[in-house]
């Protein structure tokens, strides 16, 4: 069901992409934590328990999951400043990998070679996908490396469980790969293997601020629900915080659902070349 010189030629061709992105990402992580011992210096503290008082900044900082007792503890401070940029980062690697990964060979005018090949389009969708998995389970390893030597560098006194950073991890890779599975949809509905860049950044901004509105508006808190950030359970700081099982199987569910529809797309798709 795979081809390794087709899997071997994906890994190379997106190889200078993947280092980039692992070092952009890898960099904010350090950089973000960096700031914590800042933070829970007592100056520091007791202006901020006076800005959370406010109505407004109390609801507008909602929107980011951000609260007093999540800032002065690690974990919490590390998902409210850092789970942001990793999610939103390595969402946009994953629809821009996934999202080109199949497109790119009719837009370079390179499909009919590649097919002519002996292997069938299954194959080459199989072969293709395995990449893409290789590429964001390696990235999601790095994310996760990282963010645990940052948390035991800078978490001074501050405790924090394990088992909650990982589950948020968990959380934050399904993320990445839902979003995946939609580049990859909506790339062979675009003829002629066009880029999806700008489409790639509106969708996950859009859903980015759907979200962020339902958190902030409690009339638009059903709204929230059409973004996949929705799903994504950010209180690191319940005692039993953990996967929930319907939250991992709307990402599960939606992500095999997107798949499979490409698979079926691209078998009965007309390739131009």
């Amino acid at each position: 069901m795979i081809s390794r010189n087709i899997y071997r030629w994906e890994l190379k061709r997106n190889r200078s992409s993947f280092f980039v992105w692992c070092l952009s990402i890898g960099t904010l992580i350090v950089v973000g934590m960096a700031f914590f011992p800042v933070m829970i210096q007592e100056n520091i503290m007791k202006q901020m328990a006076a800005f959370f008082e406010t109505g407004i900044m109390k609801s507008l900082m909602a929107a980011f999951g951000a609260t007093l007792e999540s800032l002065t503890n690690v974990l919490g401070f590390y998902c409210t400043r850092n789970s942001q940029f990793i999610q939103i980062l390595g969402s946009f690697f994953s629809i821009m990998l996934a999202s080109k990964i199949l497109a790119q060979e009719e837009r370079e005018k390179s499909a009919e070679f590649l097919l002519s090949k002996p292997v069938t389009r299954i194959e080459v969708v199989s072969s293709k996908l395995a990449a893409y998995f290789t590429y964001l389970l390696m990235l999601n390893g790095v994310i996760l490396v990282i963010g645990f030597i940052s948390l035991e560098l800078f978490k001074g006194e501050s405790q924090y469980r394990l088992s909650s950073f990982l589950a948020h991890s968990a959380y934050s890779f399904l993320l990445m790969l839902t979003f995946g599975a939609i580049g990859l949809f909506l790339s062979l509905l675009i003829k002629r293997g066009r880029p999806t860049a700008n489409i790639s950044i509106g969708i996950i901004m859009g859903a980015y601020f759907f979200d962020a509105l339902s958190k902030v508006t409690p009339a638009a808190d059903k709204l929230g629900y059409i973004s996949p950030f929705k799903f994504v359970d950010s209180s690191v700081m319940r005692p039993d915080y953990g996967l929930d099982w319907w939250r991992v199987l709307y990402f599960v569910g939606a992500t095999l659902v997107l798949i499979g529809a490409a698979f079926w797309i691209y078998k009965k798709k007309d390739i131009l070349v």
